[in-house]
């Protein structure tokens, strides 16, 4: 019996698609992200952004990107140099730049913060606002 190539690319793709298909199914059961799954289908990409970056740092960013000039130089307080939190932010405020010693301080969850030569440019909330350099 002699398989032709048409033949044998055929059943490894399908091969290949049914496992591929057993690790997505088996990831959405077991891993039990059905929820974040469905929550990520019914939304728009405002929703699933705000889902994905977490409700409070987007409402800052989105709040921030509205305020702050093109362009403007950024620092970004209360959120982990590290983290993926703070590389979404990053992401999201582009083509705004993250730099130390900027002219605005984007503030997340730490009320009351001040720093010399800054004061209150625009806010949010008591723990979410924007600080600007004082020209």
């Amino acid at each position: 019996m002699r398989i032709n190539a048409k033949k044998l690319l055929c059943i490894t793709l399908i091969a290949w698609i049914a496992i591929w298909i057993n690790f997505i199914i088996r990831d959405m059961i077991k891993g039990k992200r059905l929820e974040e799954y469905k929550a990520l289908i019914t939304r728009d990409a405002q929703g699933k952004a705000s889902y994905t970056y977490g409700e409070r740092l987007f409402e800052l960013l989105k709040f921030s990107a509205e305020e702050m000039p093109l362009g403007a130089e950024y620092e970004l307080r209360g959120v982990e140099y590290s983290s993926i939190d703070f590389r979404r932010a990053v992401y999201y405020l582009y083509p705004n730049m993250c730099v130390s010693e900027a002219d605005y301080i984007l503030v997340l969850d730490e009320p009351g913060y001040s720093r010399d030569g800054y004061r209150i440019f625009k806010s949010l909330d008591s723990g979410r606002f924007i600080l600007k350099r004082n020209i």
